[in-house]
């Protein structure tokens, strides 16, 4: 779910330092902006209904996720409770959950996540903390909840889980606190399952870069915070009257993989863009106008390319940090604004955000889709794939620690290849084709052959996703 930011090849530094200057590729977005001015608590934005009937419904057996996050005073500890409905497609005999706090660079930042009281209907539960991957001083990387008995395919389980989530200093990481402002993605235990696979338990990330599966699901998010503090992220959250010096917000995402949150001293501008809610906020007010302009742009540009944006609204978020972008399924937290960094993050909101993926498994599905659609975009897009021998389609354990090479072939060499496959088809085959991919695989976890049916009649660019290592 990271984005541009550390730029591993020249191609990809070449690629930002062209994206405000190169000539832009596609028709120009024409919506007639409205434009609501905020603060802290940000003004009110209407209801929005989304995009009946652009997509595919997602699946009705999806899992309802409600999250709590409680956040304290200072800011720096968020006591979270999490209730999850699932319905397992096999049967099984164990609930597993990621700990992405754990990581060795977060934790290693002063981040990190422990696990509290944990319940299987409503019944008090033993649990079961494996390393996987996560800081050797942390409580581990993965939580597993025993089932006994086991649970049937197609049957119902629920579970309750208490954590507290601690944010370190500041950085470009998923967690952090810096100049009054709190950030966190990925902060609650992310239930693990993909459908037709069953259970993923590849080790946390060891470089910067994703290891997460999850499923569409139907969440519901609550934050409880200082009254003072405004509130941002996935499922763009209202504001209820303060009291006790607290306020409580509330966000609710019926189709988001996972959820970010940012908390503090924020300010905020909203703009309408077609039928999106798209809201700015920044901890610099003068990066406002910006940042909506940016993506007013982005969302115009992406949707003739791969069709109408997924979500109702987006939150974009500007940290006091600097090294780049980290998506959200209607969110992004951005540390440090270019317009190559927030169009690419906008792209995987398509790619991640509704089209699923397993970031362990085929990292290059969603980044170097990504990285395509911002220099496509952008008309910085090359198609030089050939200089790189190592293969797109490697697993992030595959990568291991080299975040040069992982950069350098899943992000430039994936973008090259897929803008080389899209010339080898013909702009306009090519173009049908990957938004015919798109809807087939909304809210779906996708896999490479996934992509090599939607282009079976394109020939010469599945040949050349071979020759690129993406598919074997």
């Amino acid at each position: 779910m990271i984005a541009v930011r550390r730029r591993a090849a020249s191609a990809l530094a070449a690629a930002a330092m062209c994206a405000s200057a190169c000539t832009v590729g596609g028709p120009q977005h024409s919506a007639s902006p409205k434009v609501l001015d905020g603060g802290l608590p940000p003004a009110a934005t209407p209801s929005l209904p989304g995009h009946p009937g652009a997509y595919p419904a997602p699946d009705p057996n999806r899992p309802r996720i409600m999250l709590r996050f409680d956040v304290s005073d200072d800011l720096r500890t968020v006591d979270g409770t999490e209730h999850v409905l699932f319905h397992p497609d096999r049967a099984i005999g164990e609930l597993v959950f990621r700990l992405t706090a754990n990581t060795p660079s977060s934790y290693a930042a002063g981040n990190g996540i422990s696990i509290g009281r944990v319940s299987i209907g409503g019944h008090g539960q033993a649990s079961r903390l494996r390393r996987a991957g996560a800081a050797a001083a942390s409580p581990g990387g993965l939580l597993v909840l025993p089932l006994v008995p086991p649970v049937a395919a197609g049957a119902s389980v629920t579970a309750d889980v208490r954590f507290t989530l601690h944010l370190g200093n500041g950085g470009f990481d998923r967690f952090g606190n810096a100049n009054g402002i709190s950030w966190w993605g990925s902060g609650q235990p992310l239930l693990a399952w993909e459908r037709g696979y069953g259970w993923h338990v590849e080790p946390l990330g060891q470089i910067i870069g994703e290891t997460a599966t999850s499923e569409a699901a139907d969440i519901d998010v609550t934050v409880v915070a200082p009254a003072a503090a405004a509130v941002f992220g996935t499922g763009h959250f209202r504001a209820a009257r303060a009291a006790g010096g607290r306020r409580t917000w509330h966000a609710a995402a019926p189709t988001a993989r996972d959820v970010a949150v940012a908390v503090g001293k924020l300010t905020s501008r909203t703009r309408i863009v077609g039928s999106t809610s798209v809201t700015a906020a920044s901890y610099d007010p003068a990066e406002l106008g910006s940042m909506l302009t940016t993506e007013d742009r982005a969302i115009g540009l992406l949707s003739a390319r791969f069709g109408p944006f997924p979500f109702p609204s987006i939150d974009l978020i500007s940290l006091p940090e600097r090294g780049g972008g980290i998506e959200y399924p209607g969110a992004v937290l951005l540390a440090g604004i270019g317009e190559a960094v927030l169009t690419h993050e906008t792209a995987h909101q398509w790619f991640y955000g509704m089209v699923g993926d397993s970031q362990a498994r085929d990292p290059w599905l969603d980044e170097a889709f990504a990285q395509y659609a911002q220099q496509l975009v952008d008309g910085t897009l090359g198609t030089g794939y050939q200089d790189d021998p190592l293969p797109v389609g490697r697993s992030m354990q595959q990568w291991g620690t080299n975040v040069a090479a992982y950069f350098a072939t899943v992000y430039g060499k994936g973008a090259a290849m897929l803008g080389a496959a899209r010339g080898a088809a013909g702009s306009s085959k090519w173009d049908a084709a990957v938004r015919g991919y798109v809807r087939a695989e909304a809210w779906r976890i996708a896999r490479p052959g996934d992509l090599v049916r939607a282009l079976s009649g394109l020939p010469a660019a599945v040949a050349i996703l071979h020759a690129g290592g993406a598919v074997s």
